[in-house]
């Protein structure tokens, strides 16, 4: 989410005449667009703020995101800001940033009151979120699902979403002008987009299906308690969809998710895999888990294990319990001692490439398509010149073959799995 809004901002100032440095560079203006849904994630933000002013002096800082958005509700002053701007207010920003410039003479400051920047960089800096192979389209905002964790609700406000024909046009965008061949779809609650003008998400898929040149769309998470047979049905029709989906679990226990609000339960996400995997055979299935919420013991904790052993995820995104203030769970007292939860964290960190082997062993001596990413000239025996390529398939496994000749990034490739290599949760591949 918060990539593609970064990216929108930057698009915007430079059509505005702005030019892209990297952090660090002699600038105008620095904007952090900052994120909260963890405390160590508002800290960082705070952080970067305070990093932002000490390599900018001169310059404009402008913050503004969830931890923005928090702080401002709190009342609380930060000074290292000349701008601090709410999540409702960001469509303003562009403006405000412009008025602000404006009315300061940039060409009046010596070039000694920026720190130096001692990294060799371009003119035209590229933000490095978008590879030029994939982009993010955020489609929809907003949660009411109120997971007693989650302060996402408080600083993203109601779900609402963005038109089918806003979403098309800058789909083409993104494809027919920038040359993007894979599209990612993103939202704080992605199965809920359409709802309010009486469309569902499956709808979207197949409009965007029909574009000519997207070879690739790419979901990002979902909520299993939006997920339905129409859904599955449309994913496994469509071929430009990857089989790869990332479904929110946060915990194996039904009495802890219960306590989380997640009014879903083990069972319900179950069905859930079991009617992706009837559908799409080499279906890849990521998740989120937290640990040390208030009230885990160790059965729950097991039982967590256990049922993510059963799914057979590829991945975990494994973090910790964070007390957001303002959220019902803030308020329970039974917590978990953090070296307890440190451990249990990696307890699923260390099974999550267990399982990520397991997966990948699956495809070995199978021929599977990759979308290019990188073509790099590589030399061997200090004479041969080869190219590696790298790529990831549909299901969301990174793969490096070589080449003899270039292969532009962007095409679809077609590999022969030949190894894996656990440690860097990589797979060897070979074109012959």
């Amino acid at each position: 989410m918060n990539q593609y809004d970064s990216w929108q901002l930057a698009r915007q100032l430079k059509a505005k005449g702005f030019k892209q440095v990297p952090f660090g560079a002699p600038a105008d203006v620095v904007i952090v667009n900052s994120c909260a849904v963890t405390h160590v994630a508002e800290a960082k933000s705070r952080k970067m703020l305070s990093r932002a002013r000490r390599v900018n002096p001169k310059g404009f800082v402008v913050f503004t995101g969830c931890t923005a958005e928090l702080l401002l509700r709190r009342g609380v002053n930060l000074e290292h800001a000349d701008l601090i701007v709410s999540n409702k207010e960001k469509h303003l920003l562009v403006e405000q940033i412009c008025e602000l410039v404006c009315e300061r003479d940039f060409s009046a400051l010596p070039e000694e009151n920026l720190l130096p920047y001692s990294q060799p960089f371009q003119e035209e800096h590229d933000d490095g979120v978008h590879e030029r192979i994939r982009a993010f389209l955020k489609v929809q905002e907003g949660c009411d699902k109120f997971c007693t964790f989650c302060i996402v609700p408080f600083t993203r406000g109601e779900p609402r979403s963005k038109p089918l024909s806003q979403v098309l046009e800058e789909a083409e965008e993104l494809v027919y002008e920038f040359g993007f061949p894979e599209i990612v779809l993103t939202g704080v609650c992605l199965t809920l987009w359409g709802r309010e003008f009486g469309l569902r998400l499956e709808n979207l898929l197949e409009r965007l299906h029909e574009i000519e040149g997207l070879k690739r769309i790419r979901l990002s998470s979902l909520d299993p308690r939006d997920i339905d047979e129409g859904l599955i049905r449309t994913c496994a029709e469509l071929p430009k969809v990857c089989h790869h989906f990332h479904i929110s679990l946060q915990s194996g226990d039904d009495e802890i998710l219960r306590a989380m609000g997640r009014n879903h339960n083990c069972e319900q996400f179950r069905k859930i895999v079991e009617a992706f995997r009837n559908a799409i055979p080499d279906v890849a299935f990521t998740t989120d888990i937290m640990v040390g919420f208030p009230g885990e013991t160790e059965t729950h904790f097991e039982n967590t294990v256990r049922f993510v052993q059963e799914i057979g995820f590829t991945r975990l995104h494994v973090f910790r319990y964070s007390p957001r203030p303002g959220t019902k769970a803030a308020e329970l007292t039974n917590t978990v001692p953090s070296e307890v939860a440190d451990e249990r964290a990696q307890r699923l960190i260390e099974l999550s490439k267990e399982l990520w082997r397991k997966f990948a062993e699956r495809f070995i001596g199978t021929k599977q398509v990759i979308l290019v990413e990188r073509c790099l000239e590589a030399r061997e025996n200090g004479s041969d010149v080869k190219f590696v390529v790298s790529g990831l398939t549909g299901n969301y496994l990174r793969v490096n073959c070589r080449a003899y000749e270039p292969i532009h990034p962007g095409t679809l490739l077609t590999v022969k799995f030949v190894e894996i290599e656990p440690e860097r949760g990589e797979v060897l591949g070979d074109l012959g």
